[in-house]
C-alpha cells in the first residue's frame, strides 16, 4: 500500500496512464493529484471525469479548475474569460461542451467541493499538500508561486506543490531556451525539484517543450517515477 502525488497533469491521459501502469498502481493505494488537470493537453474533462470517480484518487483545486468555475459563475467577468483563455482553456470548453447537461453540471458540482490542500502522513513522514503554495485564502493557495529560496510556512511538514514549472525556477526565462537545449543535449528532461523548503512536481506536463514530464513522487520513500 503507497501513497503518491503528482500534479499539473493538464489533460494528457496518456501520460497519466503510462503513469499508473509504471507505478503499478492498484486499489491498495492512494494517489494525490495536487490540480491543473484542466486545460493545454487533449483530454482534460474525460481524464478529470476519470480521476473524480476513482475512490482511491484524491484531487486537489488547482488554478486552472478555479478559473474554470470563475468563468462558469453567475457574475463573471470580461476580465474572468479573458484569463482563462490565455491559459489554453480550449480543450476544457470543447469536452464540457460533449457533455450532456446533467454532466456537465455534476462535473462543476465536484470541482466546487474540492480541497486546496492536505495534510497527509505516509511512511511515518508528515506532509502538506497544495497547488500553488499555503496562504489564507483559496486564490492564495492555488495561485502563489516560491522562489527557490523561499522557507516552509508548515512547521512540521514537508511541502510538496505543483503550478511552478521547475524549469521556471531552474532558468530565468531569458535562459529557458539554452537550458533545455543543454538538457536535451544530455539526454535529460525535467525532474522534480527539492530545496529546503518544498519539493515541486511541475515538470512542463501539458507545456511544448521536448524536456517535458509527468512527475510522480512516491511518499513512503521518495522514490521518483517519469513518463
Amino acid at each position: 500500500m503507497s501513497s503518491y502525488v503528482i500534479s499539473d497533469l493538464h489533460g494528457e491521459a496518456d501520460r497519466f496512464e503510462k503513469m499508473l501502469s509504471r507505478i503499478g498502481f492498484s486499489d491498495r493505494d492512494t494517489l494525490y493529484i495536487l490540480g491543473d488537470v484542466f486545460d493545454r493537453g487533449p483530454e482534460p474533462v474525460p481524464l478529470a471525469e476519470r480521476i473524480l470517480s476513482t475512490p482511491n484518487m484524491v484531487m486537489l483545486l488547482g488554478n486552472h479548475e478555479y478559473m474554470c468555475l470563475q468563468c462558469f459563475h453567475p457574475q463573471a467577468t470580461e476580465k474572468d474569460y479573458r484569463r482563462w483563455a490565455r491559459n489554453g482553456n480550449a480543450p476544457t470548453l470543447a469536452g464540457l461542451a460533449a457533455l450532456s447537461e446533467e454532466r456537465r453540471r455534476a462535473l462543476l458540482a465536484r470541482l466546487e467541493t474540492l480541497p486546496t490542500w492536505l495534510e497527509v502522513t505516509a511512511g511515518g513522514k508528515d506532509f502538506y499538500l497544495v497547488h500553488g503554495f499555503p496562504g489564507e485564502s483559496v486564490h492564495d493557495r492555488v495561485w502563489g508561486r516560491p522562489t527557490l529560496d523561499t522557507p516552509n510556512p508548515i512547521p512540521g511538514r514537508r511541502l510538496i506543490l505543483g503550478h511552478t514549472p521547475v524549469l521556471s525556477l531552474l532558468a530565468e526565462e531569458s535562459e529557458e531556451s539554452a537550458y533545455i537545449r543543454a538538457l536535451l543535449a544530455r539526454g535529460e528532461g525535467l525532474k522534480i525539484l527539492h530545496t529546503p523548503g518544498f519539493v515541486d512536481i511541475d515538470c512542463c506536463c501539458g507545456y511544448d517543450i521536448p524536456i517535458k514530464a509527468l512527475a510522480c513522487l512516491r511518499l513512503e520513500d521518495g522514490a521518483e517515477f517519469y513518463t
